[in-house]
């Protein structure tokens, strides 16, 4: 394997590494919130996330620069709601909105990442991976920020 190959293979088992720590924070949310609507939301993210593992899997197992290309997504629109949103920790008493911010405040935080990764890359393959991971986490947090925008704002 080229050294390339090798490079792509590490951030693709990171990106992996960082969709169970997403998937994870959503079932740890799951049991710090008590309306059981806001326990189905947070268990179809959970649910996203792995989905999101499995396609990195993929791409992990296959051909990378083949499936990296024919999988961008082209324009992604960002909402920016996590940009005027301020967090704050989940305890027990967490809201859905509240864990919604964390949410789009992690996606935010995960998509700027690979975007700086893609700047900063050698080869353009692995430029190409980190741009397409960070389009992939501008589609998350656009999921969640939608997501916002349908129940929080709804509900005000």
């Amino acid at each position: 394997m080229t050294d390339t190959g090798q490079e792509i293979d590490q951030i693709l088992k990171r990106a992996i590494e960082f969709e169970e720590q997403a998937r994870d924070f959503y079932l740890d949310a799951v049991n710090r919130v008590k309306q059981p609507h806001i326990k189905d939301a947070l268990r179809d993210l959970a649910q996203e996330e792995v989905k999101h593992k499995d396609r990195l899997q993929t791409l992990l197992d296959g051909d990378t620069q083949t499936l990296v290309a024919v999988q961008k997504r082209g324009q992604i629109q960002d909402l920016k709601l996590a940009e005027y949103l301020v967090s704050s920790p989940l305890d027990q008493d967490a809201t859905f909105q509240d864990v919604l911010v964390v949410a789009m405040h992690r996606e935010q935080s995960s998509h700027e990442f690979y975007s700086t990764m893609a700047t900063i890359a050698g080869e353009p393959a692995t430029r190409d991976l980190f741009e397409f991971l960070a389009e992939e986490e501008l589609a998350h947090k656009n999921k969640v920020e939608t997501l916002y925008d349908e129940v929080v704002y709804q509900e005000n």
